[in-house]
């Protein structure tokens, strides 16, 4: 009598695509996204995850486990927050087999010189309020009243920046403080100056600048006292 053989165990068959990132710069507290392409050629599925590993200060970081179902392409992804040292950091990705965070097999390695920065990066969010009202281009005031301003600036960096507000032209001319605007923050600059005498026509330029004197944006307008 003839036993029947065992059916073969299916099996996963997984392998790497390109890594192909080599060189990134972040900011501090900003998102990195590693990205992984897996391909399954064998008759099981299989599962794979992303390991990031920093030999310098111990770091690792574990990415979720993905799925890669029998002759299908899979991108595993591992994002995370940079909360690392200022400087050039040495990152070791690296895609397994498995589960984390050992895994059953290393599928392949390779380098990432990352740079963290700590730098603000300032820009306005949109329209200035001048009067009270949104982005104007003129209106009507009487004589010896207060111009309020006001304009959000957002610091979408990891350092703390600095900016003000400038207001000139015809008439007098408001100069704000330097106001700090933390890292991935915003903050409305506020300002303000006393309309002019009756009857007249003023030209106005708002200008937000950091602490350096470069200017963000402009505003330009005007307004009649009444």
């Amino acid at each position: 009598m003839v036993t029947p053989t065992r059916r073969a165990q299916r099996r996963a068959q997984l392998t790497a695509g390109r890594f192909g990132q080599f060189t990134r710069t972040k900011q501090v507290g900003e998102g990195i996204d590693f990205d992984w392409p897996c391909t399954n050629s064998g008759d099981g599925e299989g599962v794979a995850f992303i390991k990031v590993r920093e030999p310098a200060i111990g770091l690792v970081w574990d990415g979720a486990p993905f799925p890669i179902p029998v002759g299908q392409t899979v991108t595993p992804n591992l994002h995370q927050t940079i909360d690392l040292p200022l400087g050039l950091r040495s990152m070791i990705p690296e895609l397994y087999e498995g589960l984390p965070p050992n895994g059953i097999r290393l599928i392949a390695s390779d380098t990432l010189a990352l740079t963290v920065v700590s730098n603000p990066v300032l820009a306005t969010v949109g329209n200035p309020k001048i009067n009270n009202l949104d982005g104007p281009t003129f209106f009507e005031v009487k004589a010896g009243t207060v111009i309020s301003l006001s304009w959000p600036c957002q610091n979408s960096g990891g350092g703390a920046g600095r900016a003000r507000l400038r207001d000139g032209g015809s008439g007098v001319s408001f100069l704000g403080p330097l106001i700090t605007i933390s890292g991935f923050s915003t903050v409305v600059l506020l300002g303000s100056y006393i309309s002019g005498s009756a009857g007249k026509f003023w030209n106005r330029t708002l200008t937000m600048e950091d602490d350096k004197g470069t200017i963000l944006s402009t505003w330009v307008y005007s307004f009649k006292t009444i």
